[in-house]
């Protein structure tokens, strides 16, 4: 399972193009009035204007390659402020032998660059933003955490390491191997290295076997294969 393509809605939506497109220089696919989709890596992502007076953010993650976690943090450091959690600004997880920063987008996003250090995958070039291997990394906050789990199952997408569903915190849906996954959260939980609690926006994620993820206009977790 690879997240081939995610659609999101941004809130502040001229000051988001400019970030993602001028300030990062990811590459362009297309764009709209009100949308625009770029490259990043083996993923494409779509962001749609918000409605007037709506404020939807999203935490997802980007891969970035294993040799290169101090080259892109100082990359990043010259184009954002790194948020931080109890006085650090990246953070170590050894259960997956990964570091981490964060920071926020215009429209609120909570962004995260990860370093997956076990993974074979290095670089000799310059980290830029064509450095960034694919987004690794979709959470999707959900009013019943147990009822999606089961949709998702439903589909062949099973708990990393078939761990029991936590009742709170995150529940990481997908396989390791693929280090690819589908972050289920429930609405309420404070995001980390942010003060931010999870809401419930609608978006989809369209994974690489063609199962289509989204959290639909009733705020409900719906899934279909396109084939």
């Amino acid at each position: 399972m690879n997240i081939k393509h995610v659609t999101m809605y941004a809130s502040n939506f001229d000051a988001t193009k400019q970030f993602y497109l001028n300030k990062f220089q990811f590459p362009l696919i297309s764009e709209d009035s009100d949308r625009f989709t770029i490259h990043v890596g083996k993923t494409t992502v779509t962001f749609i204007e918000a409605s007037l007076n709506e404020k939807p953010f999203y935490h997802f993650a980007f891969d970035i390659p294993s040799n290169q976690f101090e080259e892109a943090k100082e990359w990043a450091k010259e184009k954002v402020t790194l948020s931080k959690n109890q006085g650090d600004d990246e953070v170590y997880f050894e259960g997956i032998d990964a570091n981490s920063i964060y920071f926020e987008d215009p429209a609120g996003n909570i962004v995260e660059f990860i370093c997956r250090l076990s993974d074979a995958k290095q670089s000799t070039i310059p980290f830029s933003a064509s450095s960034l291997q694919k987004m690794s990394e979709m959470s999707i906050v959900v009013k019943d955490k147990l009822k999606s789990v089961l949709a998702l199952h439903a589909f062949s997408i099973f708990e990393r390491d078939h761990k029991e569903i936590a009742a709170e915190g995150l529940t990481f849906m997908g396989a390791r191997k693929d280090a690819s996954y589908l972050l289920l959260v429930n609405e309420g939980r404070t995001w980390f290295f942010s003060n931010k609690n999870a809401e419930v926006f609608p978006m989809e994620v369209l994974l690489s076997d063609g199962v289509l993820v989204k959290i639909d206009e009733n705020l409900e977790l719906v899934s279909s294969n396109l084939g």
